[in-house]
């Protein structure tokens, strides 16, 4: 982060700069997905009993070739990398979401993101965990620097509107 010429940041990655504030702001919820068409592909028992082995033959899509997202889900509910193939990376995430509702491969998603195209039954909840695994969005701002009225005001705005977010 140049904390020298940013006034305002949300950020997935804590700042660790001295000259930084950094606090959370809201914890995104994530969702394993596929379009319909693709997940009647996987076996429901073999889901339940192994479900890296159930889903390994779906190619994924993400918006980054390292996989963040997809990496951190896996890891987090499986205890491994997945396995899968890669389809596609698309540098947005709304593109992810058209491109699994297409029926390129399966993602996994901030629930934001996916919410209307899983009301719709466009896509399907692969893999319902106990509790959604999460990442943490911060606030970030500068320490120190004399307080300007319009950064003040957006932050609390930040703030306050994550109060009604609960986890997105």
């Amino acid at each position: 982060m140049a904390a020298d010429r940013l006034d305002v940041v949300v950020s997935a990655v804590r700042p660790k700069l001295a000259t930084v504030v950094a606090q959370t702001l809201v914890d995104e919820e994530f969702v394993l997905i596929a379009c319909p068409a693709l997940a009647h592909t996987i076996g429901a028992e073999r889901l339940r009993t192994d479900p890296v082995a159930a889903l390994a033959h779906l190619p994924v899509v993400a918006y980054n070739s390292d996989l963040p997202i997809v990496r951190r889900y896996w890891r987090s509910e499986f205890g491994r990398r997945p396995p899968n193939p890669v389809a596609m990376t698309v540098t947005d995430l709304r593109a992810v979401l058209e491109a699994v509702i297409a029926g390129a491969g399966l993602s996994v998603l901030p629930h934001y993101i996916a919410a209307s195209a899983l009301e719709t039954g466009k896509v399907v909840q692969l893999h319902h965990p106990q509790a959604a695994p999460l990442n943490t969005l911060y606030l970030a701002v500068r320490r120190g620097v004399p307080g300007n009225p319009a950064v003040t005001v957006l932050r609390d705005q930040l703030q306050q509107a994550a109060r009604s977010w609960n986890s997105l």
